[in-house]
């Protein structure tokens, strides 16, 4: 725990506000918190402290408020996660309850969706997320395994959950058309991002959205003026949505949606762990996602809600102009020019019945089926002018799921609900060219679970659940060297408790105070991690036999028509049970505190954040040790509702006010120095 030093206590990465106004504006004004925002999932409708799980949901009002250019910058302040080279958007990876790291495919135990597609992407020292910040409205965050069920086999750390934006979201009454232009500015790299979004609804069953963004970056400086070159990079990308609502009781739709986002720059070819041995290269980094999505809620039928989805994606990073050379014999040693690409189609078909056995027992019951194939492509151009296909540590493949699941959620006497559910995926994986072995593998993943949540009394509730989950080698485990290594798969045992408190009316009334606390302990066997070996010449994956992460998250927040605020923290320990050491890919310990301040008559609101992280010295190494931090950052919005300026916002803020130099735990590059950000926002 923390011990009160300011090498134990003060704490935290490269905060930029991410959440400093989760509890600004109209959430002030209705008294609620971070832990009241719903959760969209199956089942009934329902808040995030009264479920089973820990859960966090980032809505568009705090996206808007955090001035984030990552995705990362939005994670980063949720306890529990932690988000390798948050500031990079031409690469970053995410560590979830000590699960994650830059040199292996961490991205496999974790899920990231976005409108319900799974996205993927893992290359080795690469980093795997990209994503444009604008294009959401909400993003949810569910830690541990106990999501599997319902996302997928392999969860282990849990599931990101993103949802873009609806025409729905910008029109009010009976607005055919509404235009949203935004523009932001940040003094560190000089960078400016714009974005404009169109919505339309030319008839009661037709709307329409589309948004473009674009923005330009300079190389950003760490503490002290000193500049980092691993930053510059433009950022183009867009999205289209149409939906289409029908039948006699307009009970059914059709949504058609695209999005695009591509990032380039000049950067480290290596760009998490900030190894200049592996020179630089020009880069394009996009990922584009194509999606077809029928809903039928079946008017006074409540056995049948029914959704259907059809997808296609693709993410690809394509280097140019590479300076790494082998240093025995002076040749490029991936290629002139290289191609990491994945390329997905998936589907899904799933169903909700709600079934009322009495007026104290309801239940809800989701099945649904699941699959995808998927290709990963590397080819690289050599001096001589042939292409090659992989490399040891990015192997070519193909990869095929196919997986069913159902969940139960029992509502019994309006205070005790329970939630079992079991997943069973069947995985082939097929070596592409430049693998020497030519057969398939294949392997079958099982996931039950059991959750609970009782409320003891209208302010507290307790909840507990036990999950076991099992994730299949991925491409890159499987045929790293050039062969086949038969891993086996990893077997997660994951047990979770805890409470929440919810207060209305304390310290005034229309104030509300929220708190919930969540323990977790999760033994994993047959650990994969992949490192670099230089004997043989390259990245090879090898299992640890037992492995136990545990820890303790806390969240918790109070609102007031005037007043809010908000903490939260994460202790993570993790632990090596076959030789007594530490797992390196814990985090630090981290908090954060918000306090803000809403001056009713004139629509604004001001507030202050302070993250923490602590001294990480649970390592293996001495290199390995990092120290501990505190930053700082203020922050302003403006949102008038009378004058020439009604319905603009306007938001300023400075992070790491203090200018602290940092370097966060688990990332190889520096943090971000003093920063001002200034955004302007209009819908008309």
């Amino acid at each position: 725990m923390f011990n009160g030093t300011v090498s134990r206590a003060a704490l935290l990465a490269g905060t930029t506000l991410s959440l400093a106004l989760p509890l600004a504006g109209a959430q002030a004004q209705e008294a609620t918190t971070v832990l009241d925002e719903i959760v969209v999932s199956a089942g009934e409708e329902k808040i995030a402290i009264d479920t089973p799980q820990a859960v966090t949901v980032v809505t568009q009002e705090q996206i808007e408020a955090s001035q984030a250019a990552t995705l990362g910058e939005i994670l980063d302040a949720i306890p529990g996660v932690t988000t390798i080279n948050a500031d990079n958007p031409l690469g970053q990876s995410l560590n979830m309850r000590g699960i994650g790291g830059a040199l292996s495919s961490d991205e496999n135990r974790m899920i990231m969706q976005v409108d319900g597609v799974r996205s993927f992407f893992e290359a080795y020292r690469s980093g795997s997320f990209f994503f444009e910040p604008e294009m959401f409205k909400q993003v949810e965050v569910l830690r541990g395994p106990a999501s599997s069920t319902l996302y997928g086999s392999g969860a282990l750390a849990g599931t990101v959950s993103a949802r873009t934006k609806d025409a729905s979201d910008f029109l009010e009454g009976d607005d055919t058309v509404a235009v949203r232009a935004k523009t932001t500015w940040d003094s560190n790299g000089n960078g400016s991002r714009n974005s404009i979004i169109a919505a339309m609804k030319p008839v009661e069953d037709i709307e329409f959205v589309a948004n473009f963004n674009y923005g330009r970056y300079g190389n950003y400086d760490a503490a002290k003026g000193e500049e980092l070159g691993n930053s510059l990079f433009t950022d183009l990308s867009g999205l289209a949505k149409l939906k289409y609502t029908f039948g006699t009781d307009r009970d059914q739709s059709l949504t058609a949606s695209y999005f695009n986002i591509n990032k380039s720059g000049n950067g480290l070819y290596d760009q998490i762990t900030y190894e200049p041995m592996f020179g630089y290269a020009d880069q394009e980094i996009s990922e584009q996602q194509g999606r077809l999505t029928y809903e039928n809620a079946f008017a006074g039928n409540d056995l049948l809600d029914l959704t259907a989805q059809l997808a296609y994606s693709e993410t690809k990073r394509e280097l140019d102009d590479i300076t790494y050379r082998n240093p025995w014999d002076g040749q490029p040693a991936f290629g002139l020019e290289a191609e990491y690409v994945y390329k997905t189609w998936q589907g899904k078909l799933q169903n909700t019945s709600q079934i009322e056995f009495s007026d104290s027992a309801l239940a809800f019951l989701t099945f649904g089926v699941q699959g995808h194939y998927r290709e990963r492509l590397n080819p690289r151009l050599n001096p001589d002018g042939s292409t090659s296909h992989g490399a040891s540590s990015h192997p070519e493949g193909e990869s095929r799921m196919i997986g069913a699941y159902g969940q139960a959620e029992v509502i019994l006497f309006d205070r005790l609900t329970l939630i079992p559910g079991l997943r069973v995926d069947y995985s082939r994986l097929s070596p592409g060219e430049g693998v020497s072995l030519r057969d398939d593998v294949s392997d079958t993943a099982f996931s039950p679970k059991l959750a609970a949540i009782y409320e003891l009394t209208p302010w507290l509730n307790v909840f507990g659940s036990v999950s076991h989950t099992e994730r299949m080698p991925v491409i890159d485990e499987a045929f790293t060297g050039g062969g086949f290594t038969d891993l086996g798969k990893e077997k997660s045992n994951n047990f979770e408790a805890g409470f929440g408190f919810k207060f209305d009316n304390v310290l005034q009334d229309d104030d509300g105070v929220r708190l919930k606390v969540t323990g977790f302990h999760n033994d994993v066997e047959n650990y994969l991690y992949t490192t670099f070996d230089h004997m043989a010449g390259g990245a090879i994956t090898t299992a640890i036999e037992d492995v136990r992460l545990q820890g303790v998250e806390v969240e918790a927040g109070y609102a007031s028509p005037t007043w809010y605020g908000s903490f939260g923290a994460a202790l993570t320990r993790g632990d090596n049970l076959s030789d007594d050491t530490y797992l390196e890919s814990v985090a630090a310990d981290n908090a954060f505190i918000s306090v803000g301040y809403r001056f009713e008559d004139y629509n604004l609101d001001v507030s202050w954040r302070s993250n923490f992280y602590a001294r990480q010295d649970r390592v293996n190494s001495a290199d390995s040790e990092t120290g501990g931090y505190a930053l700082h950052g203020a922050s302003l919005s403006w949102l008038p509702e009378e004058g020439w300026m009604a319905g603009a916002e306007v938001r300023a803020s400075v992070t790491n006010i203090f200018d602290k130099a940092y370097t966060p735990h688990l990332s190889g590059t520096e943090g971000k120095g003093r920063s001002f950000k200034l955004s302007v926002a209009k819908t008309f």
